[in-house]
């Protein structure tokens, strides 16, 4: 697969910078996975007609196996006041790897998304904050903001996963505080918590998938060459909810295959 850098903002690139840094310093590190910056555009894999999932989002199908997979780094998302800040935990300030796969066929669109937890945090109350994770989608170019859309003439779509809930959120945004659920509910999804005997090495999986037509205004259409995507994680042990959450700073381009 070859990622065809975009250009940059000097902020993008610094970001860039210190994610490539991140990488080389990671224990992770793995040559089969193709490290992917802020600026980068991702094939969208096309899934074989004759090929069937086990159940539409199983996050442990075979499937998965012939999927490229591909790493991104999540840094701690900008606070949007200065008092946010208190709620940060020292772990929460550190960068976050987020591995991810692309696929569609001729019907739906998937994303599959993995991220190292040592801990499966599932309660959501006073005390307690559940892990969670959110693809976001900008409805009108690359100049809308990463941070929930620029206003109502470039908002953004978003799948959340929550690890409390049963299901998937279609949400849609145009700046913060806008944040709304929509009518249209066909994003569907399921997370896999799988325990390894490493504590480190435990990790979440999920899958988020959607009909390819988009049924209404404020969902993301994969007809178009590229569409800009940016992702989201919360982790409950380091009390991360709501705008305290790690995230790709800028977008990430899909090639949706759509002229294929």
């Amino acid at each position: 697969m070859t990622l065809r850098p975009m250009l940059r903002s000097s902020l993008t690139l610094a970001l860039a910078f210190a994610a490539g840094a991140a990488w080389a310093e990671h224990p992770e590190a793995n040559p089969n996975v193709a490290e992917v910056k802020p600026g980068d555009t991702v094939e969208v894999v096309r899934l074989p007609e004759q090929i069937f999932l086990r159940s539409q989002n199983d996050p442990d199908d075979i499937i998965w196996n012939r999927v490229p997979l591909y790493r991104t780094h999540l840094l701690p998302a900008p606070p949007v006041h200065e008092s946010v800040r208190l709620r940060f935990d020292d772990g929460a300030m550190r960068g976050k790897h987020l591995y991810f796969q692309v696929a569609r066929t001729s019907e739906r669109f998937y994303v599959r998304l993995r991220w190292k937890d040592e801990s499966e945090d599932r309660a959501n109350s006073v005390d307690g904050f559940s892990d969670g994770v959110a693809v976001q989608y900008a409805l009108n170019g690359v100049d809308t903001s990463y941070m929930m859309g620029t206003g109502p003439e470039k908002p953004v779509n978003i799948w959340y996963w929550r690890a409390d809930l049963s299901d998937v959120e279609n949400l849609a945004a145009g700046g913060f505080g806008s944040t709304m659920l929509l009518p249209e509910q066909e994003v569907s999804g399921a997370g896999a918590y799988v325990e390894r005997e490493i504590a480190q090495d435990s990790e979440w999986q999920v899958v988020m998938s959607r009909p390819l037509e988009a049924e209404g205004e404020h969902e993301v259409s994969f007809d178009g060459e590229s569409v800009p995507v940016s992702f989201a994680v919360w982790q409950g042990s380091d009390h991360e909810r709501d705008g305290n959450k790690r995230i790709t700073h800028t977008w990430i381009l899909l090639d949706t295959g759509s002229d294929d």
